[in-house]
């Protein structure tokens, strides 16, 4: 029996040659999306926790202390704690290469006078070669690049370098070599070394370190050193395993992970309902087949098993084609990615090869197999449930479609109203991620709505489509009220599709107008003077006697110096920014939300309190007065808030405080910043070219007007959501599909009719013109249900979503302008969709269509 079924199954598929493609091309998309950003995921966080382990060579513990670093007075501490083997000073810088066209080079700042044991892989046994040792340590411009590095640019012994350091370009010599293995092996290579105390002076560190790689002896387990390191340490001064120094990296982009986790599953939903719409066309054609097959005495469970296998066939043959996409797919994201994480954490990683995760294959190859066979659940049961004298009749007796009535109704109303309310009255709690389920409950009502949603919009277009299109147009609109179900699944996609669509830009249009609005209250400058184009850096910053050249220049009213650091608050990195306060609240009368601008500003100044973005207050539910302690490498600071306002820099919040308590605490005189108000008359044009004139050297400086600063900030968020805008594109492509699926079955289905309608002396261009006016009103109809579900998706993701992932408060503004630019988008989709089905049944033979049951 079995094998007969699927014999009759090849058959159908043989003359369905098209639909069964779009089918399974609708699976392999969803699978591709979803196994590439599984991929692009997981490769990117091995990437950060590889890079952090490969740096730290054969060292057990590290001891950090947040960007800025700390003085290398700690060492002396650490190589006295009983239980220390090995104990290496570090600096790291991301460097650029000018010499060599730009190539970011990490430089690693180490005491080229001790042994190294702790990265003997690359300088034991001859990996280290230095044809003149006292040159090398005793020459402040010498360097030592991998054999790989070398290899790739043909640099050989005694080869110029030039890189951009703190105060310009420098000429560094190669000296040195040491073997492509172990810390080595992070940037494709791109590694170079220098005695700590040369690096220290190229790149404006002072006395500070990055980080000191710890060994312990084999007398002493890890952990009991772990403790007794911390235990003679200052509390700002952490003492970390290398692999969970990878994790802190890893949680501090877990908000962009979450988000592009739950974008992948769009793509399934959308092909959830192509699938359906192709098995309940399926079940259609084969009516009469069912029939004979049910009186022969196929047993229902067959009939429904035939259904299912067929289901399953799909979900393989889309899964594997859609793994291969994937993987492909996967290297374009993980370079977006890697620029991201780059530009908006500061964070860099080697960018690890793409591997071939079976797993991830497995998974994905399940859950596309999983989809298809929920999607036909629905048509199986249908087909098992029917009645074999009913379906022996013809296609003209058979029953007029129905899926649903008032129960149905009434029951997608409730689900709405109940995602609504929860989203209005319930308190978004942060990481809060049950809440998230709020959006499913409003999608699942719209989807019980869509049948109803059609019947309305039928009515509401079919007087205009018979007055503008005439008698075609008509009868385009009463064929889909016809077929509530193929119709449903079709709009249900389009639905599905045009929400995603709008409700993200909505959430990109208002995130970009909350940025706005922060930084004219935030950063209300006239001018503003960058050391690096990333949002966070930790290669360059100003000096402070930079900065104060910047500062002493004619014209100006104000200028405030800023400082970007972080620091460990609750197992979270936060961002801290030391300003002149007294400064910043001149430049920026309207910073606050929270507080009373004239205390927090004399409070602020004199380093007796600081401010919060209101996502660290909402994360820590703080409130205007209350105290928080910081451990900062100079001892605990413990300050109260006097003040609240919205910023984006940071998802995990913000902290501001007056730079001198900065410089006290964290013993940084640095500068990433500069915000500067000009006197009355004074060009900003010309005033820009005075500070690049300042700055000569400086490749590092950007200056910004205001409104060049904010499209600045524009473009990367635009980078930021650079996956969703694709994730976008794939989610209209995916419903197209679903409406070229339908319109071909729409022709196959109506052969008899349109054969008769050719009979009768209708002409082969209106037949294409109906398929195309029918395609034309269910992306209309589509169109307006998206919107519908636009706007309360956009409402969640404003109102809750943003705050549950990232603490951001938002104003709900929707895109009105990206409505009408779909209109025409959605038509010529529809066109272009409906075309190749329009042609094939003007081309139908009238006698053979007409003989058609």
């Amino acid at each position: 029996m079995t094998l007969v079924l699927a014999q009759i199954t090849r058959r159908q598929w043989r003359e369905h040659k098209l639909r069964v493609a779009l089918t399974i091309l609708g699976v392999a998309l969803g699978v591709a999306v979803f196994f590439a950003i599984r991929t692009t995921n997981t490769t990117l966080v091995d990437s950060l926790h590889s890079t952090i382990e490969k740096l730290a060579g054969k060292a057990t513990l590290q001891v950090v202390a947040g960007e800025a670093g700390f003085t290398q007075d700690h060492l002396k501490t650490i190589r006295a704690t009983p239980g220390v083997e090995l104990s290496e000073p570090v600096t790291e810088t991301t460097a650029t290469a000018v010499s060599l066209g730009n190539e970011k080079l990490l430089v690693l700042g180490l005491d080229t006078a001790s042994d190294l044991k702790i990265y003997s892989d690359m300088f034991d046994d001859g990996g280290f070669v230095v044809k003149n040792p006292l040159a090398f340590t005793s020459r402040a411009d010498s360097i030592a690049v991998s054999r790989k590095f070398a290899n790739r640019f043909g640099l050989k012994d005694g080869d110029k370098v030039n890189l951009q350091t703190q105060t310009g370009t420098q000429d560094f010599t190669i000296r040195g070599f040491f073997n492509s293995v172990g810390v080595s092996e992070v940037f494709d290579g791109s590694v170079a070394v220098m005695d700590i105390f040369a690096a220290q002076d190229a790149f404006g560190k002072g006395n500070r370190i990055d980080r000191i790689d710890v060994m312990n002896a084999s007398t002493v387990t890890v952990d009991d050193l772990q403790k007794r390191l911390a235990a003679q340490l200052q509390s700002g001064i952490r003492v970390e395993k290398p692999e969970l120094r990878g994790q802190s990296l890893e949680n501090s982009i877990s908000s962009m992970h979450y988000a592009l986790t739950i974008m992948s599953f769009l793509a399934f939903i959308i092909c959830a309902f192509l699938i359906f719409n192709s098995f309940s066309i399926s079940l259609n054609q084969r009516w009469k087949e069912i029939g004979v097959l049910r009186s022969l005495g196929v047993e229902r469970a067959n009939v429904k098993l035939m259904f299912l296998a067929e289901a399953v066939v799909v979900g393989v043959a889309g899964s594997v084609i859609g793994v291969v996409v994937g993987y492909f797919l996967a290297r374009g994201a993980l370079r977006v990615v890697l620029d991201v994480t780059s530009t908006v954490y500061g964070f860099n990683s080697s960018p690890r090869a793409l591997e071939f995760n079976y797993v991830f294959a497995v998974e994905a190859l399940l859950v596309g197999i999983a989809v298809s066979l929920i999607a036909a659940w629905l048509p199986a049961r249908a087909a098992a449930r029917l009645d074999p004298i009913a379906a022996l009749h013809n296609v003209e007796t058979q029953k007029r479609e129905s899926i649903g009535g008032n129960a149905r109704i009434v029951i997608g109303v409730a689900f709405v109203i109940l995602g609504l309310a929860l989203t209005r009255f319930s308190t978004p709690a942060f990481d809060g991620k049950i809440q998230l389920f709020y959006a499913m409950f409003i999608q699942v009502g719209m989807i019980l709505l869509v049948p109803t949603m059609i019947r309305i919009g039928a009515r509401a277009i079919r007087p205009v489509m018979k007055m503008v299109f005439g008698a075609e147009g008509q009868i385009a609109v009463e064929t889909l009220v016809k077929t509530p179900r193929r119709t449903s699944s079709t709009v249900g996609a389009l639905m599905v599709g045009l929400a995603f669509v709008l409700s993200n830009g909505a959430l990109i249009y208002s995130q970009k107008a909350a940025l706005s609005r922060s930084l004219d209250k935030a950063i209300n400058c006239d001018i503003q003077v960058a050391s690096s184009q990333q949002l966070q850096s930790s290669a360059y910053h100003f000096s402070q006697a930079t900065a104060e050249r910047v500062i002493l220049l004619p014209g100006i009213d104000i200028a405030d110096v800023i400082r970007v650091g972080s620091i460990d608050y609750g197992g979270d990195t936060i961002s801290v920014l030391a300003h002149d306060m007294n400064a910043y609240f001149a430049i920026s009368p309207d910073l606050l939300d929270t507080g009373d601008p004239q205390t927090a500003r004399d409070m602020t100044s004199r380093g007796e309190g600081i401010l919060v973005s209101n996502n660290f207050a909402l994360r820590w539910n703080l409130k205007v007065g209350d105290r928080v302690t910081l451990d900062t490498p100079g001892g605990p600071l413990e300050l109260p808030v006097v003040g609240m306002l919205d910023y984006f820099r940071s998802e995990k919040g913000t902290i501001f405080l007056d730079t001198s308590i900065y410089r006290k605490y964290w013993n940084d005189t640095d500068a990433d910043y500069i915000f500067i108000n000009l006197k009355p008359g004074v060009d900003k044009s010309v005033f820009k070219r005075q500070v690049f004139d300042t700055l000569s050297g400086n490749r590092n400086a950007f200056v910004y007007t205001h409104e060049e600063f904010k499209q600045w900030v524009s473009r990367l968020i635009d980078q930021f959501f650079s996956l969703m805008y694709l994730q976008m594109a794939v989610a209209v492509f995916v419903a197209s599909l679903g409406l070229m699926n339908t319109m071909i079955i729409s022709v196959d289905e109506r052969k008899r009719e349109l054969g008769i309608f050719r009979a009768v002396g209708g002409l082969r261009r209106q037949v294409v013109k109906m398929v195309l006016l029918e395609a034309v009103a269910i992306s209309l109809i589509g169109l307006a249900a998206g919107t519908i579900s636009g706007v309360l998706n956009a409402y969640f993701l404003v109102n809750t979503a943003a705050k549950v992932v990232a603490g951001f408060t938002l104003r709900f503004y929707f895109p009105v302008s990206i409505v009408f630019a779909a209109i025409p988008m959605v038509i010529v989709i529809a066109i272009f969709s409906a075309w190749l089905p329009a042609i094939r049944a003007a081309r139908l033979n009238v006698v053979e269509a007409i003989g058609c049951e």
